[in-house]
């Protein structure tokens, strides 16, 4: 529902046409216009969690997995990009015709560039930013200790061991390796028993190994983090991430595309991008994006699947657990205690930024926000500039960030419990960090 109604998104671009002084829209087409302010209003959401929006599903059992898309068909963070809206961007920025998914401007790129760069980059975003998380069953056989991975795993969150029915009860296992196998798990590969740790250091690539033969036929149910297959430009593909941080795969893909040995070289401006896009992997790495939540209208706290395994024991199996919703990643959660009937979830979701379509949409900013966002979208426009003109612009960039700083300051006092709302460091990776040191 919109709140502002005070400037259109036709009068947004004729006002960031003027400031770049085309106000003919010769240098800059309408079309370009638009998009430069559309991914600034992204990147705003992407630093200050701007757009909160309530979202409610319904839970019917039985349900084929334990956990649930907090990002479906109907949710304000349903994603709606694909890799031929990050081709099109990046084809204005270098001065090509904006076609998309084919090719049709110099020698200098070309789609395969493009399609290449970009799917190297979203896979290290997947990686870094557990933003396309799953589980997935992989059969353990009897008398065996270890199980394969398929080659689209990308890193392993969580694994729990589950015997066939009336043959034992699940386990949550432990984080380990295999020498704490070698010291802690008494006759280790000698016997065949339970197992209580799970190691994917000290094996073979893509492989998953238990401190035990197991006894009985049994599943090991992984929560992993998931890559995607690469980009095939002809048929446009889903990103595998929330719109408002496409940005930050365009400029990892455009720090690889103007460093090529070719002549579109251009390190300079390379630079940049290689900044923005390593700037951007660390935000993404605490992005919040549930802020509260509810079931059976019922407000429960919103707990990292580290805490619930550790002070919530095993509840995916208690009816008595604590009733709570576990994050297990960026737009993926379950209900502690599992469901045995009808339930309906009610969240408070950091929603896509609401993005203008017809002229006459009303950009969704407040008055003291647009400065900023039309600083940046010129910015952004002054890049295919490169040279002194786009260096100077550094200085719109800047203030950009400095106001989303300011606003973040401002909600940090604007609440008593504001840091556990939009926490600045992630829960998940303060109590199972994922990374040695700082980023």
């Amino acid at each position: 529902m919109a709140t502002f109604s005070w400037l259109t998104y036709g009068q947004t671009k004729t006002e960031l046409a003027l400031r770049l002084g085309d106000t003919g829209k010769v240098f800059w087409t309408d079309a370009e216009l638009g998009l430069y302010i559309t991914e600034s209003l992204r990147v705003w959401n992407a630093l200050t969690a701007y757009w909160a929006e309530s979202y409610s599903l319904n839970l019917s059992p039985p349900f084929p997995g334990n956990w649930f898309a907090a990002n479906g068909s109907g949710s304000p963070r349903h994603p709606t990009l694909t890799d031929s809206d990050l081709y099109t961007l990046i084809e204005y920025h270098l001065l090509e015709p904006p076609t998309g998914s084919t090719w049709s401007g110099t020698n200098q790129f070309s789609i395969s560039d493009l399609s290449q760069a970009a799917s190297r980059r979203r896979n290290e975003i997947l990686q870094v930013s557990a933003c396309n998380m799953a589980e997935y069953l992989l059969p353990i056989t009897p008398n065996t200790s270890t199980a394969q991975l398929t080659d689209l795993v990308l890193d392993v969150r969580r694994v729990r061991w589950v015997p066939v029915i009336g043959q034992g009860s699940p386990v949550t296992l432990y984080r380990g390796d295999s020498r704490t196998f070698q010291y802690f798990t008494p006759a280790y590969q000698q016997t065949e028993a339970n197992p209580l740790r799970w190691d994917v250091i000290g094996q073979p690539p893509q492989t998953v190994a238990v401190d035990a033969l197991v006894n009985i036929p049994s599943t090991l149910q992984v929560l992993e983090m998931q890559g995607g297959a690469d980009f095939v430009p002809a048929t446009p593909s889903p990103l595998l991430m929330p719109d408002d941080w496409m940005w930050v795969l365009k400029f990892g893909a455009m720090a690889d595309i103007l460093s090529k040995e070719q002549e579109g070289k251009d390190l300079e401006r390379a630079a940049y991008c290689r900044k923005r896009y390593e700037e951007g992997l660390k935000l993404m790495q605490h992005m919040p994006w549930l802020l509260q939540g509810f079931v059976d209208n019922v407000p429960v706290d919103t707990q990292p699947l580290a805490g619930a395994d550790r002070f919530n024991y095993e509840w995916q199996s208690r009816s008595g657990a604590f009733p709570e919703l576990v994050v297990g990643g960026v737009d993926l959660f379950a209900v502690s205690p599992v469901a045995t009937s009808i339930t309906t979830i009610g969240m408070v979701l950091v929603a896509n930024a609401p993005v203008p379509v017809s002229d006459s949409d009303e950009i969704q900013v407040p008055r003291d926000v647009l400065d900023c966002i039309l600083s940046e979208g010129q910015h952004l426009a002054l890049f295919k500039c490169g040279g002194a003109e786009f260096a100077q612009s550094m200085a719109l960039h800047q203030e950009f960030t400095g106001m989303a700083m300011r606003q973040n300051s401002r909600l940090r006092e604007s609440g008593i419990l504001s840091t556990t709302i939009r926490p600045p460091v992630d829960r998940q990776e303060q109590q199972q960090p994922r990374f040695a040191g700082k980023e």
